[in-house]
């Protein structure tokens, strides 16, 4: 609990032969002598304190007024209770028994407890938000419980995908990943390279990270088809694929390619993809489709 006294501006340069002390110490009795009310007090020459007289605590009990403690080489000092000088100067005296502090002087206002918004997890993960931006990311309001996935607050990233601030530039979302170091050394700056074109190009594993996925992403060789080391454009990838989309299985061809590039963009090669197979709807009712494809998605 905190104890505060009456608030005034301070007199300085007043009872500078006085030095400030909260009650009696042991330290004051070690050695030596220990005299009471032995001195008056005068504030700008007015007096305050009378020598020999006791003055009242704010709890009614009289106290000493002055204390003068006379050391074991014979030197003298005065003191006064805390809250005498207090009254006398116009401070502000105070006792934070939390952290046994008194306290002179007006304290620094004690910041106000914030609550998040109705439906805002108390402990949200968050991210550098800078950082996300510095990569094209749109931020979400924090007070909005739709900007979160669990304890996740989410930004959109530069492609439109939705991802959690939290994984940007925090080596945490690869720690697993193997062959993090050689992963982490294909980056400049924690970034994506760029091309002489601008574009971005690296391993889609390390997007959470980066914040984004790059404009070309990273293949390995795969020696079965002859395919060397390149890169694809997620877009025609998915062009390719959605092309596919709603054949039967008689009149798919299945697979489909795609230009497989360098990290300047320049075709090197083909990429195959493949449909992903067909549902057998013979026999099955419209809503059994519907279901089936449904459940295939999951």
């Amino acid at each position: 609990m905190k104890k505060t006294g009456h608030i005034a501006s301070f007199l300085g340069g007043a009872l500078t032969a006085l030095a400030l002390a909260a009650c009696l110490t042991t330290a004051l009795a070690a050695s030596g002598k220990v005299s009471y009310n032995f001195a008056n007090v005068s504030v700008e020459g007015t007096r305050k304190i009378t020598a020999g007289q006791d003055i009242v605590a704010a709890n009614g009990q009289k106290i000493p007024g002055t204390i003068l403690y006379t050391d074991a080489a014979g030197g003298k000092t005065n003191y006064l209770p805390i809250r005498t000088i207090s009254e006398l100067l116009g401070v502000e005296v105070g006792y934070d028994s939390a952290s046994k502090t008194i306290q002179l002087g007006k304290q620094p206002a004690a910041a106000p407890e914030t609550k998040p918004a109705s439906g805002v997890p108390m402990n949200a993960k968050l991210g550098d938000k800078a950082l996300i931006v510095s990569r094209g990311g749109t931020l979400l309001p924090d007070s909005d419980p739709k900007s979160y996935r669990g304890p996740e607050k989410l930004f959109i990233d530069k492609n439109g995908e939705r991802r959690a601030e939290w994984k940007v530039g925090n080596e945490e979302t690869i720690c697993d990943l193997p062959a993090k170091e050689k992963l982490l050394a294909t980056l400049v700056n924690g970034d994506y390279p760029k091309n002489s074109k601008g574009e971005s190009y690296g391993n889609i594993l390390l997007s959470e990270y980066v914040g984004y996925w790059p404009d070309l992403t990273h293949m390995a060789e795969y020696p079965p088809e002859g395919r060397p080391e390149g890169y694809i454009r997620d877009s025609e990838l998915q062009k390719g694929g959605d092309a596919l989309q709603g054949l039967s299985e008689e009149a798919c061809p299945h697979e489909y390619t795609i230009p497989l590039y360098d990290a300047e963009g320049n075709v090197i090669g083909e990429y195959k993809g493949a449909c992903g197979g067909h549902l057998d709807t013979s026999g099955m009712t419209m809503e059994e489709v519907k279901e089936a494809v449904k459940n295939a998605g999951q």
